[in-house]
């Protein structure tokens, strides 16, 4: 069965997101990018939970914005498996995002806001043939999506990783031929 969650959770220094911010602080500018973009590049991922606060009034909840093509995913396996929760879902823009577990959380503590779909190949046609995946109802996929809110809306960052038989695995070449 197909479910959708969001999350906030502490950037801890392995995540995949601090991973990549570390490697580009050692890349050198390329004068095909636009100097934004650089910028962009190199600014630390997350959020400080004490500026969410401040834009939420200090009220422990937040949203993280859907983009459109997430949407589709998730309209898709709604329609698919007449899940109406999913499908309600997929017509927001963007979703609430529960920081009462973060209370207890220094202010000055970064932050990743996202949102988690987890689905069967089977459950997913279109997903299942961009992923050449067999319909294997032993196999869950997993897509994380963290949209950022900074001076570009547009980008976000995201992961797909899958399980077989409850052992976790990432979503990589090496490992879906394996």
């Amino acid at each position: 069965m197909a479910t959708f969650r969001t999350y906030a959770e502490v950037l801890k220094p392995d995540h995949p997101m601090m991973k990549n911010y570390k490697a580009s602080t050692t890349w050198r500018p390329s004068r095909y990018r636009a100097a934004e973009i650089e910028q962009a590049i190199r600014t630390e991922p997350g959020a400080v939970l004490g500026d969410v606060l401040e834009q939420t009034g200090g009220v422990y909840e937040t949203t993280t914005r859907l983009r459109p093509k997430f949407r589709e995913d998730i309209r898709e396996i709604a329609e698919l498996t007449s899940d109406d929760q999913l499908l309600r879902i997929a017509e927001l823009p963007e979703v609430p995002v529960s920081l009462e577990h973060l209370r207890h959380v220094d202010p000055q503590t970064r932050i990743v806001v996202g949102c988690r779909l987890d689905v069967t190949p089977a459950e997913s046609p279109r997903l299942r043939r961009r992923l050449a995946l067999p319909p294997d109802p032993m196999i869950t996929l997993h897509f994380d999506e963290v949209v950022f809110t900074d001076t570009f809306p547009s980008r976000f960052w995201g992961a797909m990783r899958f399980d077989t038989n409850g052992q976790g695995r990432s979503g990589s070449k090496a490992d879906s031929a394996a």
